[in-house]
Order: C-alpha cells, then sequence, then structure tokens
C-alpha cells in the first residue's frame, strides 16, 4: 500500500462582481421655477406644453454608451434589463399614480418618463424633489435596486428682481462620442420674463488656482524668481500669476510667509504695491472661475460672451462645473438693480468610458545606490484595449514632486520619459496627465 508523504490544499472562489449601475433624471425644464406675486405668474409655467418632463436614462458597465432604461429583464432567462413593474415615481417621497396629481407616467418604451402639467410648488412648499427607483436584472440574473433624484426650487420674485437661470437645451451628458457638443443657457429674468436687453453676459469653468487681483508687499527686483504678496488666496503650484506684462508659472507657495516662487525669473523690476493678477480672472465671476474667451476657451468653441456657450466633449473631464455671471448694464432712472450682478452654475458629466493611465517602468521605480535612472512610459486603456501604442494622438506631460508634494521638481513631455538620479533626493511623486 502506498504510503501518503504530504497533502495539500486550497480553496477556491466563484466571484462575479455586480454590474456598476449609474443613474440620472434628465429634464426639459430649468431647475428653478420663477412666482411673481403681484402677476400669479410662473415661469416656467408647468401647466402649458411642454409641460415639465423628467426622462430616466442608466448606463451600465460593459454596456457602453447606450441607455438601458428601455430594456426589459428576465431574471429566468438572464435577460439584463429593468424587471417588470418595477419602476416607480415619487414626489417627496410619495409614490405617483399615473393619471394622478396631474401626473402621466410613460411606458417603458418611452423610458417611463413622467410629465407633469402642473405647478406642484407653492409658497408653502417652495421646493419639490422626484424620485426613480427601479430594478436592474444582471446577465446573472442578480436584481440590482438603484434610484435617482431630482429637485426643483420655486424662487418668489417681487416683479423687478432679477435672477440669472442655467440650463442645458441639449442634456448634460457626453457619451463615447455620440454628440459632438452640448449647450449651456443661462438668461436674466426680470421678474416673470427674460431680459436680453442692456445686459452683459460672462461665462467661467471651475478652475480653483485662479485669484482676485492683488498686490506686490514689498519690491520686487529683475531676475527674482520669488516675490512677497499680499494675499496668497487661491494661489497654487502650477497656477498662471502676471506681474507687470510678463506671465509666469508658479512653483510653490508659502502660506505663512505669502512668498511666491516662480518657474522663471523677473524680466523687469516690480515696485512694491505694484498689481498682481491671474490672466484669466473675470471680476464679474469672482476667484475660482477661469473666464471663458476665445484665446482661454478651455473647449467651449462659442458663445464666451452671449446667452449660450457651445462645450465639446474636451472641455468635460468626467465631471465639470461651468458659472454663466449677467450685468444689468440698463442706467436708465428707476431701474433698481443698475449695474447688478446675478449668476447662476450648471454642470456637465462625460459618461464615455474612461481613459485609464498605467506608468510602467522596465528598470523600476526605485533608485539604488545612486545606480540607475527611472524610465517610465505610460501606457492608456479604455474598455480593456490600449490606446495611443505611438504615443502620437495625446499629449503626454509629466511632473515630478518632491517628496513632500508641496513642490514641482522637474516637468517632462512625451509618452516615454526618463527621470535622471539627480532629479529625486530621498523620494519623489511622478504624475503623468494626458490630453488630447
Amino acid at each position: 500500500m502506498a504510503q501518503k508523504a504530504a497533502r495539500g490544499q486550497v480553496t477556491i472562489i466563484d466571484q462575479n462582481d455586480a454590474v456598476s449601475l449609474q443613474a440620472f433624471i434628465g429634464s426639459n425644464q430649468p431647475l428653478t421655477q420663477i412666482y411673481t406675486k403681484d402677476t400669479n405668474a410662473y415661469a416656467p409655467a408647468w401647466t402649458a406644453s411642454p409641460y415639465l418632463v423628467l426622462t430616466p436614462a442608466l448606463f451600465v458597465s460593459g454596456k457602453g454608451d447606450a441607455d438601458q432604461v428601455t430594456s426589459v429583464g428576465n431574471a429566468a432567462t438572464l435577460t439584463p434589463g429593468i424587471k417588470t413593474g418595477s419602476s416607480r415615481w415619487y414626489k417627496d417621497g410619495v409614490a405617483v399614480t399615473s393619471g394622478q396629481d396631474s401626473c402621466t407616467i410613460a411606458a417603458a418604451a418611452s423610458k417611463y418618463a413622467l410629465t407633469v402639467n402642473t405647478n406642484h410648488m407653492s409658497i408653502t412648499s417652495p421646493q419639490v424633489r422626484y424620485t426613480f427607483e427601479a430594478v436592474y436584472i444582471d446577465a446573472n440574473g442578480l436584481e440590482i435596486a438603484f434610484r435617482s433624484e431630482i429637485q426643483f426650487t420655486r424662487h418668489q420674485s417681487a416683479g423687478a428682481t432679477i435672477c440669472a437661470i442655467a440650463y442645458a437645451p441639449d442634456g448634460v451628458i457626453f457619451r463615447n462620442g455620440e454628440v459632438a457638443s452640448l449647450k449651456a443657457h443661462c438668461d436674466l429674468w426680470r421678474g416673470a420674463a427674460i431680459d436680453t436687453t442692456n445686459v452683459t453676459y460672462c461665462w467661467g469653468i471651475k478652475d480653483s488656482s485662479v485669484f482676485a487681483n492683488t498686490t506686490l508687499s514689498a519690491a520686487a527686483a529683475t531676475g527674482a524668481v520669488t516675490v512677497t504678496v499680499a494675499s496668497v488666496a487661491n494661489m497654487e503650484a502650477g497656477g498662471k500669476i502676471v506681474i507687470g506684462t510678463a506671465t509666469h508659472t508658479i512653483s510653490t507657495v508659502n502660506t505663512s510667509t505669502k512668498a511666491v516662487t516662480l518657474t522663471s525669473a523677473l524680466t523687469a523690476e516690480a515696485a512694491s504695491g505694484a498689481t498682481v493678477r491671474n490672466p484669466y480672472y473675470n471680476a464679474m465671476l469672482g476667484a475660482g472661475w477661469s473666464c471663458l474667451t476665445s484665446s482661454n476657451p478651455r473647449g467651449v468653441t462659442a458663445g464666451w460672451t452671449s446667452n449660450e456657450i457651445t462645450i465639446t466633449a474636451d472641455a468635460v473631464l468626467n465631471f465639470e462645473t461651468f458659472k454663466c455671471a449677467i450685468k444689468d448694464t440698463d442706467t436708465s432712472a428707476g431701474n433698481a438693480s443698475a449695474n447688478k450682478i446675478v449668476c447662476d452654475i450648471i454642470s456637465f458629466s462625460d459618461m464615455s468610458d474612461p481613459v485609464m493611465v498605467d506608468i510602467v517602468s522596465q528598470k523600476g521605480f526605485i533608485i539604488k545606490n545612486d545606480a540607475n535612472d527611472v524610465d517610465a512610459k505610460a501606457v492608456l486603456y479604455r474598455g480593456g484595449e490600449e490606446l495611443d501604442a505611438a504615443g502620437t494622438e495625446y499629449t503626454y506631460t509629466w511632473k515630478l514632486w518632491n517628496a513632500a508634494g508641496t513642490a514641482v521638481a522637474k516637468t517632462y513631455t512625451g509618452k516615454a520619459v526618463t527621470i535622471a538620479k539627480a532629479d529625486v533626493t530621498g523620494k519623489g511623486v511622478l504624475m503623468c496627465e494626458v490630453s488630447k
């Protein structure tokens, strides 16, 4: 009889990851409704065509850019889609019944769209929240509940009060090249009417490095790379700063001493009290917003000074927020809002499959005994497939930060770069930003 010498054991686990769901509710009307008390009028009024129409959308990982909200699922046959009878609409947490409360719910083929043909908000209930929920069946028969909400606010106008209201007439979602561009629209409402006369528009994109104008608190000589300013609010490494007529890039910011180090030396001396500014700052938008212009389009192709801008997918990396500021320039007698500025913001999402950046190295990322440099290469993937193998479709910008993460020690460009051992002291953090 054979003699047992050893025994081994291993556990095998069958683990099926559930799919990832992202649900949205689109609206054909702005999220703010204005009520003018003296005329008892709503703008826009949901009581007249095109009414308020809310349309849910569902995006499922592995299904690309196709909206899955109209798909019908069946657990018994492992057919992915919405479980029959699981869809529900709620108004402020109370279930909505089609045909009641001036609400109509469409069938699955029409995306379960909810049509509201009355004004649901009042002075005592100035907000209303609509919720769509359902159950999605994945290809393994697993049931996954999901929900999405959208909220509206009622603004009461005294009649002469002005406000800005922004909305997206074509939607706020980019999907894998399905649309080349979307629009953001913003109007100045005076009471219950849109006013387009004697108004000035300004659009901005969220940018934390844009700071309000400040001054030098000490004189700076020609050739200096460090200046001291009165305020460092919103200043950060990589941001732009204008001193005199020259534009520089900020390398580091010392918040305690208010010393700002530049990546290039001053080409002319600057006196104490001289203005220091960000080239993209606009007083109508305020700090933290980069003013969009023909010379600073940031992916916006038209409409920088009008009530509607055209936004391309290049302007939206995953999620982006835009701000519209409108100034009432009517200074005629009796206009209480003369020179006042009103603002609204609107956000867009990119639901395209993300581009993943994998940084690889043949030599590794450890410099041992000062014997080797580090070779780094950015490999791009989308949906599991490699992109731009030749490195000609995208632009690659690399930054080597110091160990504390407070300053950029070196910058590089190209799909593959070499970090010299002399550029790394102790430890460094290498980052690659890919743009197109």
